[in-house]
């Protein structure tokens, strides 16, 4: 059996909002234009509309900053819902890793709002949604836009590994797509930047981070891990993903996920997709000392086909 990959949820991401006018207004559905003193946000000339998107202890809503004169995306996170652990480590780490990285298939940060009760990230708007939602409104994608996206992916990985960053949460939930269906990666929280020595040697990482369906082996049997190739091996997920609309591995038992994922990869027969796309996820999600790594993905046939 395989994952359906259905069930699974953005968790905090910025959803699918409503596709943008070519002239935006101000004048969003759900915001308040009263004569009540001025909240943080307005403060700030960030107006605030509808819930987008939802987790345990964020939401995301729609708004537009008159200062980029544009509609964007709030992440809000509640300080009272959020264990400390996210308020106090993961979630200044995400803020500082963000703050520093600018690149096409990355989500635009603007600025952070803190107040007693909560923390406001202020974002690009990603009009499409996830690639989750994509996904599974479209049943799978075409070979060749799946393609399109996982070069994408690719060259935001590529650049965030050269400026000494390891995501660890990469998952179709957080990607997210813009107006022009680009991708975009997401969710830093989980984010390390020190990841090397003064002599380029990789620390590596002893938590576990991210969703088990996209961890990789290593991580699920609880060693030290490369971030940087497993960060690779989510992203063979994703591929996977994309074109056959369903997830490689079961992540809701741990135990069989672990059996399953030592075993041979099986593909579904349909859809049809090519060999030469399989074999590429094959030399991704494979063991750690014999999986592809960036330059070798980047030139595979796969990637440079079309």
């Amino acid at each position: 059996m395989y994952d359906q990959i259905g069930p699974q949820r953005p968790s905090g991401s910025a959803g699918r909002a409503e596709p943008a006018s070519e002239q935006v207004s101000p004048q969003l559905s759900g915001i308040n234009r009263t004569g009540k003193p001025k909240s943080i946000l307005e403060e700030h000339g960030i107006l605030m509309g509808k819930v987008i998107g939802t987790g345990n202890y964020a939401k995301v809503k729609i708004g537009y900053s008159e200062e980029y004169g544009k509609r964007v995306a709030i992440k809000i996170i509640s300080k009272v819902k959020a264990p400390p652990e996210y308020t106090q480590k993961f979630l200044p780490r995400e803020i500082e890793a963000v703050k520093g990285l600018h690149h096409d298939n990355l989500i635009t940060f603007y600025q952070s709002i803190e107040t007693s009760h909560r923390v406001y990230l202020i974002m690009q708007l990603a009009e499409n949604g996830t690639l989750l939602d994509y996904v599974r409104d479209k049943k799978y994608l075409e070979e060749s836009q799946a393609k399109n996206l996982f070069r994408q992916l690719i060259s935001a990985v590529e650049y965030i590994h050269s400026k000494g960053v390891v995501h660890r949460d990469i998952k179709c939930e957080n990607l997210l797509l813009d107006e022009n269906f680009n991708l975009k990666l997401i969710d830093f929280g989980f984010a390390r930047k020190d990841t090397k020595t003064s002599d380029e040697q990789v620390i590596l990482s002893k938590t576990f981070c991210g969703s088990y369906a996209y961890a990789s082996p290593e991580i699920l049997k609880g060693v030290p891990y490369d971030p940087f190739l497993s960060d690779l091996w989510a992203c063979g997920v994703v591929c996977y993903a994309m074109v056959f609309g369903r997830l490689p591995y079961d992540g809701s038992n741990v135990n069989v996920l672990l059996k399953r994922i030592n075993s041979s990869l099986v593909f579904p027969k349909t859809p049809t997709v090519s060999n030469e796309c399989k074999q590429l996820i094959l030399h991704i999600l494979a063991p750690v000392k014999i999986r592809f790594r960036l330059e070798q993905i980047k030139e595979d046939p796969w990637m440079k086909q079309g």
